[in-house]
């Protein structure tokens, strides 16, 4: 009985090691397949984008698209941009 148990054992942890070193295989050459984007939807793009009021350094962070020049704040008015 003590012998089958070890076979049992033996096979046990000999599994374990290919397992282990099938999961530690390289990654192959054309691995750019595996990436997957995100892809954002239209609304979650818009939200990302900073309300009127909140500081700006660049139009296309506001979600109006108008950084104003003197006061750097996303705005709607048009004459005060850059």
């Amino acid at each position: 009985m003590r012998t089958l148990q070890e076979k049992i054992i033996i096979l046990s942890v000999l599994s374990l090691m290919c397992i282990s070193q099938v999961n530690a295989l390289p990654v192959p050459d054309d691995w750019n397949n595996l990436i997957h984007r995100t892809k954002r939807s239209l609304l979650w793009r818009w939200n990302s984008l900073k309300p009127v009021g909140s500081s700006c350094r660049d139009h296309l962070e506001c979600g109006t698209k108008n950084c104003s020049f003197f006061d750097p704040a996303c705005t709607f008015n048009w004459s005060k941009t850059k």
